[in-house]
């Protein structure tokens, strides 16, 4: 495996018509590190998308975004688990029901820099993923949603407590995620956050 394919995490997006060979773009993180972005068609795609990225660029956590359903989000981990971690972004009521056209994702990064974004055009509508650190997650969200997000999912990586100061902000102005972990992932996402905690303190 080269050093330039290496991928920390794997970040999955839903989006039907989506051509993950060629919908996919990378984010280098400062510490050194980086999460790989795939858009892809359905759930059959994201689980030979998620155990390809394992086998062949060493990926060691998947999230789920954009409307997995539970059905969806099965398939992957029944091809992932053990061997990474899987978790999906979950609202309050379940999924949504129409496609979701502009979806912002926000990931907790603790040096961030919310105006550097990845921007996906697809069709007629878009995804953006940035991070934010946990005192700017909800002014990030509001911003967004004023630019026309049409969902807000908020990272794994941030606490529930960030996501629910999200919710409280944007009122009903968009639904909110947070990537939750089954609970047959709870190891591995504990082993990869205390690593990841460690390569910040070093």
């Amino acid at each position: 495996m080269s050093e330039e394919a290496k991928y920390d995490e794997l970040f999955v997006f839903l989006e039907p018509g989506a051509d993950p060979a060629v919908d996919r773009q990378v984010i280098e993180h400062s510490v050194d590190s980086r999460t790989l972005l795939v858009w892809v068609p359905d759930a059959e795609t994201a689980a030979a998308v998620a155990a390809s990225a394992l086998d062949d660029n060493g990926v060691r956590l998947v999230e789920l975004y954009r409307g997995f359903d539970l059905r969806g989000a099965a398939r992957v981990i029944e091809r992932v688990v053990p061997r990474a971690p899987v978790a999906r972004a979950s609202f309050d009521r379940g999924t949504p029901k129409s496609r979701i056209r502009r979806s912002a994702t926000i990931y907790h990064a603790v040096d961030a820099d919310p105006t550097r974004r990845v921007m996906r055009h697809h069709g007629d509508g878009w995804t953006v993923v940035v991070g934010a650190t946990t005192e700017q997650i909800a002014d990030v969200a509001e911003q967004l949603v004023d630019e026309g997000a049409d969902v807000i999912e908020v990272c794994g990586g941030a606490d529930l407590t960030a996501a629910a100061a999200v919710q409280e902000r944007l009122g009903d102005r968009a639904p909110v995620s947070l990537v939750s972990w089954p609970f047959e992932s709870l190891g591995g996402a504990a082993a990869f956050k205390a690593a990841y905690e460690a390569a910040t303190r070093s």
